[in-house]
C-alpha cells in the first residue's frame, strides 16, 4: 500500500467553515433545547463565566485543536472526493476513533454513559457534517 500525505489540495476555506461549524453546533448541542441539562448534570463543569481570560483561552484552543483536526481529515479525505465519501470518512473517524477513545477515557474517570453519548455524539455529528463539507467542497 502506497499512502501518500498531501496539503496541496485541501480547501481551505472548506477547513476554515468547518472549523467555525464547530462552534455553531456546539452552541446549538449543549443549549437547554438539546443536551444541555442533561450534560451539566453528569459533566458538573466548573466554568466560572465571570472569567473571561479562561474562557478565551478555552474557546482559542478549541478553535486551533478543532482546525488541527479538521486539516487531519481533509487529508484523509482527499481532494478529489465527494459529499458522501467526506461524509463516511467524517463518520467512520468519529466513531472508530473519537468516540472510543473518550469511551476509554470516560470509563477510568467514572464518567456517566449518557456524558459519553452527549460529548462524543458531538463529535460523531460533527466530524460527520465536517467531512459532508470538505468532501462536497
Amino acid at each position: 500500500m502506497h499512502t501518500t500525505i498531501s496539503f496541496d489540495g485541501i480547501n481551505w476555506l472548506a477547513v476554515a467553515l468547518a472549523t467555525i461549524l464547530s462552534f455553531v453546533l456546539g452552541a446549538l448541542w449543549h443549549s437547554p433545547m438539546l443536551f444541555g441539562k442533561a450534560w451539566k448534570e453528569d459533566g458538573n463543569p466548573k466554568v466560572d463565566k465571570a472569567d473571561k481570560g479562561r474562557n478565551m483561552k478555552i474557546f482559542g484552543f478549541s478553535a486551533l485543536f478543532h482546525f488541527v483536526a479538521v486539516v487531519g481529515l481533509a487529508v484523509l479525505i482527499g481532494h478529489d472526493s465527494t459529499l458522501l465519501t467526506g461524509l463516511y470518512i467524517g463518520f467512520l473517524v468519529s466513531l472508530a476513533w473519537v468516540f472510543t477513545a473518550i469511551g476509554v477515557t470516560y470509563l477510568f474517570a467514572g464518567r456517566t454513559f449518557r456524558l459519553l453519548l452527549i460529548d462524543a455524539g458531538f463529535y460523531v455529528v460533527y466530524f460527520s457534517l465536517a467531512g459532508l463539507i470538505i468532501g462536497a467542497w
